[in-house]
């Protein structure tokens, strides 16, 4: 993602007749994935032919419904308020249907009346049960489009995170891992952050294989006719409890920070494998209170229920993954899972009370609440607290990192935990720690690109460039596709009057990420330094074209324009 931390746009100083404030790139924090393509997978419909039922209750659940393409009815059904002003940019959004398809609109207040556009929108994210977000497809790349609807409040709003950003943001990078837990068989293009074949996903929602794994094999053996043995398929419900909750948790578990295992990524996990042996999840050391979008398993864990019960509570005691239970069966549907270890002599409120709440066990222990992450929205809380309480932030400041189920973590995945909070908060204990864990880590293996890419953004960070732009040098001999290297090894080139080698690097950049706006000012403004003016205008027009709300776009274009003899 390509963004100032305040959101604002953060200024450099051009030379020459075109003295211009332009932003050079904030770092990009992560390495990009080693995306391995599934393989043996055949779709959810290939599934019906002999799971019928379950497959028509399934695709009515909100799993299989939280992506897909936009246009005639992926509006949630309450879409009757498209507008909304968002202050910090001044910008006045405008969600509507046309012949089929969903748009949005923008418009500044702007004395030369350019700061406004459309965008189509190409797909969903979301069930739309809680929220729904959309996605915008340009030349083949994704970007997250800045408007939501909250289903709670019934009204369209900014995007989450959204709300920080002083400018029309429409390059939001949607990379392979956003993807992962909302769409299935994602075609990602490797060596991008943001290219995708079309369509980007093969199937809509969470399709079967993300719980059974792929099915080529399975549906082979039963149409051969042979009984017994593997079925080649996975029931979660049949595997240890480590690799059964494991199914659940590559969605439902983030934690503060969580960090891919060197050499793996999460995208190559498969039902039946241990979610430990991909990712490191890291939460606060003790009992928090908050809650964010993705806290289910976090949260079950703190509770008293799953504390007396160990193993035998998990996702599967209380949900039915195939199936939602309608809105009028919620109540005595989960009052029947409660009552599998409970009994009516255990509430300790009076019979007049439960009354009043009508035996409605989860809304007094399973509230809804406000996140910590996203505005505009509330989950149920799985610490199921024996009183409901509101929800608080839990306390600011310095805490300590720790695996997620115990166990002690590597320097290596702690040092990149605490690199990843450290750039989120802005927090300097945070830095100092994921130094001195990654230095240990580098020691260990000076060829690991991840810990190279977050040691090398702290070295920038504390104006050690020397330090800096020998590693990001070395992440590209390694790794050619890293961005972030490419990016800000291209500005110290520039710094240092390497003008060709610094667009070089900026220009590979663009072609892996086009949305990178900051990075393609930067290197227009180069372009004008070293007399390709030509390659300027287009860098600009390529710009506007893109995001018809960047200001500095339109206006380095006027001045470049005006100043260029006409022919």
């Amino acid at each position: 993602m390509e963004k100032a931390g305040s959101g604002e746009l953060r200024v450099i100083s051009g030379s020459g007749r075109f003295r211009w404030a332009v932003c050079l790139l904030p770092v990009l924090t992560a390495a990009l994935p080693l995306y391995a393509a599934q393989s043996g997978e055949v779709g959810s419909a290939a599934c019906a032919a002999c799971h019928g039922e379950i497959y028509r209750s399934y695709m009515r659940t909100p799993m299989a419904i939280t992506s897909g393409r936009a246009g005639s009815g992926s509006f949630p059904e309450k879409f009757d308020q498209g507008d909304f002003y968002h202050q910090p940019s001044g910008a006045r959004y405008h969600v509507y249907r046309e012949r089929g398809n969903d748009y949005f609109s923008f418009q500044i207040a702007d004395p030369q009346g350019r700061l406004h556009g459309t965008r189509q929108l190409d797909y969903y994210i979301g069930s739309g049960a809680v929220a729904r977000s959309y996605l915008t497809r340009v030349d083949g790349y994704l970007y997250e489009a800045p408007v939501s609807y909250y289903s709670i409040s019934g009204k369209w709003a900014p995007s989450p995170g959204y709300e920080q950003y002083k400018y029309i943001y429409l390059t939001r990078t949607i990379g392979l891992s956003c993807l992962q837990c909302h769409a299935s068989q994602p075609q990602w293009i490797a060596g991008t952050q943001n290219g995708f074949r079309d369509p980007p996903f093969l199937e809509n929602g969470v399709a079967c294989e993300r719980c059974h794994g792929p099915g080529a094999a399975h549906i082979a053996k039963m149409k051969s006719g042979q009984i017994g043995g593997s079925p080649e398929i996975v029931n979660p419900a049949k595997l240890d409890s480590g690799r059964r909750d494991s199914v659940c948790d590559q969605c439902h578990l983030t934690g503060e920070a969580r960090i891919a295992s060197a050499g793996r990524d999460i995208e190559s996990f498969r039902p039946g494998d241990q979610l430990s042996d991909y990712v490191s999840v890291f939460v606060r050391a003790g009992e928090t209170r908050g809650m964010k979008v993705n806290s289910h398993a976090q949260k079950l864990a703190q509770s008293a229920c799953k504390r007396a019960s160990g193993d035998r509570l998990w996702c599967g005691t209380c949900h039915d993954p195939h199936r939602t239970p309608a809105p009028s069966e919620r109540v005595a549907w989960y009052r029947e899972k409660c009552l599998g270890c409970h009994n009516t002599r255990s509430c300790t409120e009076s019979a007049k009370a439960r009354q009043v709440a009508g035996d409605n066990c989860i809304g007094c222990h399973m509230p809804r609440n406000l996140v910590l992450d996203v505005e505009h929205v509330v989950y149920t809380d799985h610490s199921i607290p024996r009183r409901p309480a509101r929800a608080t932030a839990p306390p600011a400041g310095d805490y300590s990192l720790v695996l997620f189920g115990g166990g002690q973590a590597s320097p290596r995945d702690l040092g990149l935990a605490y690199a990843e909070l450290a750039l989120r908060l802005k927090n300097s204990v945070f830095q100092s720690r994921a130094l001195e864990l990654l230095l240990k880590a580098q020691g260990e293996n000076p060829n690991d690109v991840p810990v190279m890419v977050e040691l090398a953004g702290i070295y920038n960070r504390t104006s050690q460039k020397a330090k800096a732009d020998a590693l990001y040098e070395k992440i590209l001999r390694a790794d050619p596709t890293q961005v972030t290297a490419s990016v800000t090894l291209g500005a110290s080139l520039v710094e240092r009057g390497d003008l060709m080698a610094g667009i070089k690097l900026w220009q590979d950049a663009l072609s892996r990420n086009p949305g990178l706006e900051l990075t393609r000012m930067n290197l227009a403004l180069m372009q004008i330094r070293t007399g390709d003016v030509k390659g300027a205008e287009a860098n600009l027009v390529k710009a506007v074209e893109i995001n018809p709300g960047l200001a500095v776009a339109h206006d380095l274009l006027a001045k470049l324009r005006s100043a260029t003899p006409a022919k």
